[in-house]
């Protein structure tokens, strides 16, 4: 099983890269950012640990903890970010490696999508980790069109993250993201064509 990371900043576009790249290689998709809901779900251990900092007042009905409640907390708060973090990216990475240990003999690929691949140390169980590039003033439009943020909060978020430098110093790949669904299709499907033309 060849393990191949993806991340960027928010708003690069890297969740839609994920879904497009595992088609063109017929891949597993991981998304961290869908197994932290897991281990947030109502009776788990990452939902106890939440509930026993942060109180009842971030439950949702069902018992799972509800994750804008708890954003709504955390956001611009560094140090009760870093405590979140503490107790959620260990739990995260657990359940990536865990799966990936289970099929790691099998062939093929599995893609990860993480936005904090480097934070958590999901890296290292990566085979290389790709960058989905987009300009800062693209993935503010994005973001404000999307999800309705304001252009502060967008540089806030953009501000917490690692910058773009870091990323293109970290990963192995970068590709461009700064067009539409079919050029970026274009670049992954270029991309993966590399690699394939790298093997022995």
């Amino acid at each position: 099983m060849y393990v191949i990371g993806l991340t960027g900043g928010v708003g690069s576009g890297k969740t839609q890269a994920a879904k497009i790249l595992s088609r063109i290689a017929g891949a597993k998709l991981l998304v961290a950012d869908e197994m932290g809901h897991q281990v947030m779900r109502a009776g788990s251990a990452g939902c106890q640990r939440i509930t026993e900092r942060f109180g009842k007042e971030i439950l949702a009905e069902d018992g799972s903890v509800d994750r804008g409640k708890l954003s709504a907390i955390v956001f611009g708060e560094r140090r009760l970010l870093d405590e979140l973090n503490a107790m959620i990216h260990p739990l995260v990475k657990g359940e990536i490696e865990a799966y990936l240990l289970r099929h790691r003999q099998e062939k093929g690929v599995v893609v990860l999508e993480t936005a904090i691949m480097f934070e958590t140390g999901c890296d290292a169980l990566c085979d290389e980790v790709w960058m989905v590039y987009a300009p800062e003033e693209v993935r503010i439009g994005r973001l404000k069109k999307k999800r309705g943020y304001t252009e502060e909060k967008c540089r806030q978020i953009i501000a917490q993250q690692y910058r773009e430098e870091e990323y293109r110093k970290r990963c192995n790949r970068v590709v461009s993201n700064d067009g539409d669904m079919v050029l970026l299709e274009e670049n992954l499907k270029c991309a993966f064509a590399e690699l394939h033309s790298m093997e022995p």
